[in-house]
C-alpha cells in the first residue's frame, strides 16, 4: 500500500498560525473523515483544538520560530505472530504543515502579515482540495462498518530545537 506524505509551508505571524492550522485541519478532516467531521462534531474538535494549542506552546512568543504538526490517516491491519494475533496501524496519507511564525514589529508590517496569512489560508485549502480530487488511489477499502473506519493522529515537532522546547515546557507550568 502506498504511504502518501503531503506538505504545506505557512509563513504567518504568530496571532494567525492558531486560525489558519485549525482551518487547514478541519479541512482535511472534512475530507477524509467518514463520519460527522464539522466543527460541531466534539471529539474532532478537542482533538484539533489540544493538538493547535500544543503547537502554539511550542512557538515562541517573542521571537521568530519554527513548528510542524502533522496529521496521519491510518489503517488497522492484523499482524499475525508466531503464537498470537495483534493488529498494527499502518499510515496510508500523511500530512505535514511547516509553521514559520513571525512576530511582527510594527503595524505597517502587521497589516502586510494579516494579507499574507489570509491569502496562505486560502492557498492551503485550496491545496487540500486538490490534492483530495486528484489522488485517490491510495485509500484502502472500507472493511468496517465504523462512522470512521481510518483513525487519525495529530503530532507536533517542534523544529527550533528539541532541547530549547523542553526547557520551555518545563519553566512554563511554574509561571502560571
Amino acid at each position: 500500500m502506498e504511504h502518501r506524505v503531503i506538505s504545506q509551508t505557512l509563513d504567518l505571524e504568530r496571532s494567525f498560525v492558531e486560525p489558519v492550522v485549525k482551518a487547514v485541519l478541519h479541512t482535511i478532516l472534512f475530507h477524509r473523515y467518514f463520519g460527522n467531521a464539522s466543527v460541531d462534531n466534539a471529539d474532532v474538535e478537542s482533538t484539533v483544538n489540544e493538538k493547535v494549542d500544543e503547537l502554539m506552546q511550542s512557538l515562541s512568543v517573542s521571537a521568530d520560530s519554527k513548528s510542524q504538526i502533522s496529521l496521519c490517516f491510518t489503517e488497522t491491519k492484523p499482524r499475525r505472530a508466531w503464537f498470537s494475533k495483534s493488529e498494527e496501524e499502518i499510515c496510508w496519507e500523511e500530512w505535514t504543515i511547516y509553521v514559520n511564525a513571525k512576530v511582527h514589529k510594527t503595524e505597517r508590517e502587521m497589516g502586510q502579515l494579516l494579507a499574507s496569512a489570509q491569502d496562505q489560508a486560502k492557498r492551503a485549502i485550496f491545496r487540500v482540495i486538490q490534492e483530495m480530487d486528484k489522488h485517490k488511489g491510495h485509500i484502502p477499502l472500507i472493511a468496517s462498518n465504523q462512522t470512521n473506519p481510518f483513525p487519525y493522529h495529530i503530532s507536533i515537532a517542534p523544529t527550533s530545537g528539541i532541547w530549547s522546547s523542553m526547557i520551555k515546557r518545563a519553566i512554563r507550568p511554574g509561571l502560571s
